[in-house]
């Protein structure tokens, strides 16, 4: 009789794939969440806002508008995370004005 040799580190077991699609689900949420960050306030608005902030470019209600916007991508990230813990509801609104004052910049 001949022995067969078995590679028993090749073995996936449930929790690889649980945690495996745990990852991909993980990644497609925050791949979400980026792309509506984005679609409002892309990365070169973002890096120009923050210049004008750190020289005092913006008037008072350019910087109130600003506060807004970051605190709705602190939101947006907090949203992000609850789903990825499997909870979670609707992303947050866009406050008024911040897709605005992105497109100005």
């Amino acid at each position: 009789m001949t022995a067969i040799a078995l590679d028993l580190s090749k073995l996936v077991t449930a929790e690889d794939i649980a945690a495996q699609e745990a990852l991909a689900t993980a990644s497609a949420i925050k791949a979400e969440c980026r792309a509506l960050i984005l679609s409002v306030v892309d990365e070169t608005a973002q890096a120009n806002l923050l210049a004008a902030v750190a020289v005092g470019g913006l008037t008072e209600a350019q910087l109130e508008t600003f506060a807004s916007g970051v605190a709705w991508i602190a939101a947006m990230r907090a949203e992000c995370a609850a789903r990825i813990g499997g909870g979670g509801g609707a992303w947050p609104a866009v406050p008024t004005g911040v897709a605005e004052l992105a497109a100005a910049f």
